[in-house]
């Protein structure tokens, strides 16, 4: 029973650390993977390291030929725009259904949120500001309490994440965000669960372009493959 414990755990730590390594684009779309580099870089042995290739095939984020070569998938301008566009939807839902079950103590911790990015805000401090958002979006995701919507959301959200750590809004687009931030915990506290999807929605499409005009400029998506 230890030993497959000790396995499991191996595995998961195998997992957990190439997903990383993918998501915050230390290993661009594109790049092959090579299981004797990989093995030393993460210090672990074939077998673990394999599953974990296989399981984020699974979840999109690498690819595998037939000649069973891996690489970190790679993405289109349409397939990054129609993630974006559904990435988009799952959060405007999950905000409707966090409205439905949303408690007292979620609302605290929200404003906790919310203060703190707006410190980070006023700071300029861009990446705790991220970390801050991406903490409060992933809140009311936890809060709607719907596994089948928040597998969907985790997987588009880690092969999009590096991306949106990358842009540098303008003072004006940085300033909106935090007011429609400020806007949807209204709604959330009255329970307006059809305004809060709206908002929510609108709060990731509205910079759609953005997005994808940086994915392009950095190599991360290709017009076609």
């Amino acid at each position: 029973m230890s030993e497959m414990v000790d396995a499991t755990s191996i595995n998961d730590a195998a997992y957990a650390a190439l997903r990383q390594q993918i998501i915050s684009g230390e290993l661009s779309p594109g790049a092959p993977l090579s299981e004797r580099a990989l093995c030393e870089r993460l210090e672990v042995s074939r077998t673990p390291l394999r599953e974990a290739i296989k399981i984020l095939a699974r979840e999109g984020l690498i690819e595998i030929s037939p000649t069973r070569r891996a690489k970190v998938a790679s993405v289109t301008l349409d397939e990054a725009a129609n993630m974006l566009t559904l990435l988009a939807a799952l959060e405007g839902l999950s905000g409707e259904q966090a409205c439905q079950k949303v408690l007292g103590e979620d609302i605290a911790e929200l404003e906790a949120l919310q203060a703190s990015m707006r410190h980070s805000y006023e700071q300029k401090d861009l990446a705790t500001y991220f970390e801050l958002n991406q903490a409060i979006h992933l809140k009311i995701l936890a809060i709607a309490d719907n596994q089948v919507l928040s597998e969907m959301f985790n997987n588009l959200n880690a092969r999009l994440r590096h991306v949106r750590k990358r842009l540098t809004p303008t003072q004006g687009r940085w300033a909106q965000a935090v007011e429609e931030h400020e806007q949807m915990l209204v709604h959330l506290k009255k329970g307006e669960g059809k305004k809060l999807r709206a908002l929510m929605e609108d709060h990731l499409r509205n910079k759609i372009d953005v997005f994808l005009a940086t994915m392009l400029q950095q190599g991360i998506v290709s017009t076609q493959r």
